[in-house]
């Protein structure tokens, strides 16, 4: 109230302050966190030395604006790369100043993701600087964020961005020391040249993350069972560790019960489920749609004009739905016309089916399907 019936323009900024901050929060919900200490490792070993090593040479390139950005599906593992990465950073002293780290709610499953005004203002005030001297603006904001961190050395990890207008303003620069970021999505525009696609594990190294989740006996008795189990969760490591806990405590269950709709519904009830949900939820309905639509393939095959059939679009439609997909980790672009359906999306797909789509529609997009034959190229499970 004095705000309003004073002419006192240190009491109107004070109070412009305050009213920023309070919609800036509103806006992005719940949980917006800013931390100055990277997480300890999860269970599980580090089994992608080659991805660390190459964003590790990114980081050092002077194009890349001493910016690495990992993308990836949900359960690929980036945070931990991201950790990791940051923890090497600081032990071959590449970074000596401030550390911070940002969740960006670009796929939270309760809240929308965080607005850079909001974020700005959590990193500010971590940098120790008084609420008072935070300015009003997300463009007053990103300036004084590079000015305290330029020089200093600082490693900021920003995690589940959700595209390139929610990091830009966040990017403290080259002068700043070294910024990871983690996504789901393709974030263009941003003008760096650090990105790395971190794809699921290699068949070793899945064995690798179960026999140290689960203990390495249990793993090594029947190895061609511990195979068709990282088979089954498409070699995710977020996976394999869901997987792997459970197999730990249950030593009375022999590890060839573990077949594959007992992983996919372990690991889905465990968390994937929520994941992938979240990823979908960015993405139209009719995209939607065709993620379910596309397991009622045989054998999981299928190109642009099959899945054109299903929904009942035209192909230049169902493209663009197939990119959405794709925009939103749920489904690979693995050459021209052919697209993959990692076998745990493929599982959430088909139970989602189940529960959202009539049995009528259903029939209908089958009838569709097989009026005529599907061409070449294939939706492939992985």
């Amino acid at each position: 109230m004095r705000a309003l019936a004073t002419d006192d323009h240190e009491v109107v900024a004070a109070w412009s302050r305050a009213l920023h901050n309070a919609l800036g929060e509103a806006a992005t919900g719940p949980g917006v966190r800013v931390t100055d200490r990277i997480p300890p490792p999860p269970d599980g070993p580090l089994v992608r030395d080659a991805v660390v090593e190459e964003a590790l040479r990114l980081l050092d390139l002077p194009g890349s604006g001493r910016t690495v950005v990992l993308e990836g599906p949900a359960g690929v593992g980036k945070s931990t790369l991201a950790h990791a990465l940051g923890r090497r950073l600081g032990a071959t002293h590449r970074t000596g100043g401030p550390v911070l780290v940002v969740d960006l709610h670009g796929t939270h499953p309760q809240a929308p993701p965080a607005s850079p005004f909001t974020a700005l203002g959590h990193l500010l005030r971590v940098l120790g600087t008084p609420m008072a001297r935070v300015p009003a603006s997300a463009d007053g904001r990103s300036v004084l964020l590079r000015r305290l961190l330029a020089g200093t050395g600082a490693l900021l990890i920003l995690e589940d961005a959700h595209d390139a207008a929610q990091v830009r303003p966040l990017l403290p620069g080259p002068r700043a020391g070294h910024t990871l970021v983690t996504t789901r999505r393709r974030l263009s525009g941003l003008g760096i040249g650090g990105r790395v696609r971190v794809p699921p594990c290699a068949p070793a190294d899945s064995l690798r993350i179960l026999r140290a989740v689960a203990g390495a006996a249990r793993i090594d008795a029947d190895p061609l069972a511990a195979k068709l189990v990282g088979e089954a969760v498409g070699h995710l490591p977020q996976g394999l560790v869901l997987v792997g806990r459970h197999i730990a405590s249950h030593p009375d269950w022999p590890l060839a019960d573990y077949h594959e709709h007992v992983v996919a519904s372990l690991v889905l009830r465990g968390g994937m489920g929520r994941s992938f949900a979240a990823s979908e939820r960015r993405v139209s309905r009719e995209a939607r749609r065709l993620l379910r639509l596309l397991t009622l393939q045989p054998a999981a095959h299928a190109d642009v004009h099959a899945a054109a059939r299903l929904v009942g679009t035209g192909p230049e439609e169902a493209r663009g739905l197939l990119a959405e997909l794709v925009a939103a980790g749920l489904v690979e672009h693995v050459g021209p016309g052919v697209y993959a359906l990692g076998r745990l999306v493929h599982a959430y797909a088909r139970t989602r089916l189940r529960l959202d789509e009539p049995v009528s529609r259903v029939q209908e997009a089958l009838s569709r399907l097989h009026r005529q034959p599907a061409l070449s190229a294939e939706v492939v499970v992985t």
